[in-house]
């Protein structure tokens, strides 16, 4: 009997995964996470007794005995792994879009390439005068 809740929980969990991994890449980073959260509250509210009995299931104990395994333990797992995904995708989705901005010659704070180009000629000029400087000193 253990190996059958095993598996169902496998699949229960991997059909999770896959249904939040979908709506990430299809729809929406955000909707991936209120559907992440949401769904296993919903169950819970919906029908207690039920979700309460499977997320409290014990797979198997750790440690001679000191560490169960439980289905609750399995989600959170997945949870923690699925929102790392999110996010990573989230910041990098953010890394990407700046980057094509910049690539356009638009800076964040709305100067435009030539005067980007003009402060790095200021600099380099300031930091040859400053070389000079010291350079005359000894």
């Amino acid at each position: 009997m253990g190996i059958l809740a095993l598996i169902g929980s496998g699949m229960l969990f991997t059909l999770f995964a896959a249904v939040v991994l979908f709506i990430l890449i299809n729809l929406s980073s955000r909707f991936a996470l209120v559907v992440l959260f949401l769904t296993p509250l919903f169950f819970i509210f919906l029908m207690p007794g039920t979700s309460i009995a499977f997320l409290s299931y014990r797979h198997m104990l750790l440690a001679n005995g000191l560490v169960p395994i439980n289905n609750f333990h399995i989600l959170l797992m997945l949870w923690s792994t699925l929102i790392g995904i999110i996010l990573y995708t989230d910041f990098l989705t953010w890394y990407l879009a700046r980057g094509t901005k910049m690539k356009k010659g638009k800076m964040d704070n709305g100067q435009s390439r030539e005067a980007s180009v003009n402060v790095l000629q200021n600099t380099s000029s300031a930091i040859g005068k400053a070389k000079e400087v010291l350079l005359k000193r000894n």
